[in-house]
């Protein structure tokens, strides 16, 4: 039996990654496989000389949907990945799918050496391809400069965000912003959670939000990323405040999702459905009795297992723990479906297969 009457994941990567290069190779550079993700070629312009392509895996992400009955999933371009290939899957399958848009080349041309990263560029590369059908949002990521070197403090870094928002306004369309971040196969050196913070401290999300309160906000994995319980509380504390905020709770464990479950001032009306279907995370289980606060599964990277070359399987897991949690916690139905997808077609303004099929009621 599906999970829910319209399930929707609010956190799909339908492309992935091929790497060129064995690890027997001397040459090999795992250590910088971070980078060369996000300057990736597609397959059908790549030549012999790209160590990294990203191509369609859609058939893959259509077969899982059909395996745990999922009825749509929001693509997100991350890491190489391209809106133009995120545009293609949409085509095909127009019932399956719609996509946020990332100003993708910008960076890339940026990391290239080809052209400087400005906000203005980048802001005009999303109007555009927001003009695209099937475009619903920002994200994923808060756009940012690839080639940045040093810490940013927030008042430099909202004024290089508030272009990207004026954006969101504009097409009147969802932000999307991410604290925290997997540790796994990046290098050494500054990464997006150290120079960047919006990525340490969910908090700072405050401050633009009085700036544009009728731009919607979705914190990307609800503020965690491994097992961050300090982003998770402090991205509530803005959900809080603000009723136009959304949580991924797609990676939550069972005591974290009784959180905002409980909160009267979040609750499932902000709760969204979002994994990270595509990435190459894997759950690991601690059935130790731990006195340390780990989760009973845990989502990361771990480098000590090496690159993934299966597809991680996200909604098995997912499915699975929210369905405890609901039938643990004696969850209705109704406010199951809303997390699941209503939500999720009220916020990126979609129509559902049948109208009636989340709650609603007649103010009296």
């Amino acid at each position: 039996m599906k999970l829910g009457r319209f399930v929707v994941d609010t956190h799909v990567h339908g492309q992935r990654h091929a790497v060129r290069f064995s690890q027997s190779d001397e040459d090999a550079e795992y250590s910088r496989l971070g980078e060369l993700m996000h300057t990736a070629t597609p397959a059908d312009e790549a030549d012999d000389d790209d160590a990294v392509i990203v191509y369609d895996n859609s058939d893959r992400l259509v077969y899982d949907m059909d395996s745990y009955g999922v009825d749509m999933c929001l693509l997100l371009p991350a890491f190489g990945m391209t809106n133009e290939i995120n545009k293609q899957i949409i085509d095909e399958h127009p019932e399956k799918f719609v996509a946020c848009a990332y100003p993708v080349q910008t960076k890339k041309a940026a990391m290239r050496g080809e052209e400087e990263w400005t906000a203005e560029r980048a802001a005009a590369e999303l109007d555009e391809v927001l003009s695209w059908d099937g475009m619903v949002g920002i994200g994923e990521f808060m756009p940012s400069d690839p080639t940045l070197e040093e810490r940013l403090t927030w008042r430099e870094r909202k004024e290089r965000i508030r272009p990207f928002f004026d954006v969101a306004a504009k097409h009147d369309v969802p932000i999307r912003w991410h604290p925290g971040a997997a540790s796994g196969y990046q290098a050494g050196g500054l990464r997006e959670q150290d120079k960047l913070p919006d990525w340490r401290d969910p908090l700072n999300a405050t401050d633009i939000l009085a700036e544009y309160p009728d731009v919607d906000l979705v914190f990307e994995h609800g503020g965690i990323q491994g097992h961050w319980r300090y982003n998770v509380e402090r991205a509530c504390m803005v959900a809080q405040q603000h009723d136009n905020v959304y949580l991924e709770v797609g990676l939550w464990w069972d005591d974290i999702l009784n959180r905002p479950m409980n909160d009267p001032d979040i609750g499932p009306d902000q709760l969204l459905w979002g994994t990270d279907w595509g990435a190459s995370m894997i759950a690991k289980s601690n059935n130790s009795e731990s006195p340390m606060d780990f989760p009973s599964i845990r989502w990361e990277q771990f480098s000590s297992d090496g690159v993934p070359a299966h597809q991680p399987d996200y909604w098995g897991t997912s499915l699975r723990m929210l369905n405890k949690y609901a039938m643990d916690h004696d969850v209705p139905q109704d406010e199951l479906n809303k997390i699941l997808g209503g939500n999720f077609c009220d916020l990126y303004d979609i129509e559902p297969p049948h109208k009636r099929l989340f709650p609603e009621f007649i103010e009296q």
